[in-house]
């Protein structure tokens, strides 16, 4: 297992993610479970360690153009202006993504927004969840219980900075907006709609 801080040589954790590993790592608002995007085996194995039930999807964090080149039928400068802010968007996507991030044709992105997610996000986007089990309200932030809970579960674990509270997650369509979860950033997301 690659045990490293997200201000380190992250060589060895994209490595582990490219090859189907599973992370935890510092998802900017909380830690996250994470896999490459289209690794259906990581992402299944993310569902085990959550007890999350599958339709339930993950987000996908990745970089701006990424996103840009997906995110359909919404207004550019709203959903650029929530990336920049941390805050999550849900919007609609053509076609492209799998079950696990994918509801009804929407999906739910958040900008690589760290020199440590941006490094990961030059290579693939990821999925991201919390690391507490699902239905579970409290986020998990003390790298001691972390590395003690997961250590045998998961193959590489990055620790860092987190605000610790999730991520505001917003439903863009057009130019309507909907607040689906009050968190991090709650009033620039309020300052918009």
């Amino acid at each position: 297992m690659v045990i490293t801080r997200e201000d380190k040589n992250t060589k060895k954790v994209t490595s582990t993610l490219l090859n189907g590993g599973v992370l935890i790592y510092p998802a900017f608002t909380i830690y996250g479970f994470g896999a490459k995007l289209f690794d259906y085996y990581a992402n299944m194995r993310i569902f085990t360690l959550k007890r999350r039930d599958i339709s339930k999807p993950f987000l996908v964090i990745a970089k701006k153009d990424f996103i840009l080149k997906f995110a359909v039928n919404v207004d550019k400068g709203k959903l650029i202006y929530f990336l920049d802010n941390a805050i999550t968007v849900v919007a609609d996507v053509l076609f492209g993504f799998p079950f696990y991030v994918n509801l009804n044709g929407t999906v739910a992105f958040r900008l690589a927004n760290t020199p440590f997610l941006d490094k990961i996000c030059s290579k693939t986007p990821i999925t991201s969840t919390s690391i507490n089990l699902s239905g579970s309200r409290k986020s998990l932030t003390d790298e001691r219980l972390i590395f003690k809970r997961y250590k045998n579960a998961v193959d590489g674990m990055v620790f860092g900075r987190v605000a610790g509270e999730q991520s505001t997650i917003v439903r863009l369509k057009g130019n309507r907006t909907t607040v689906f979860r009050e968190g991090y950033n709650r009033e620039k997301a309020k300052e918009v709609l």
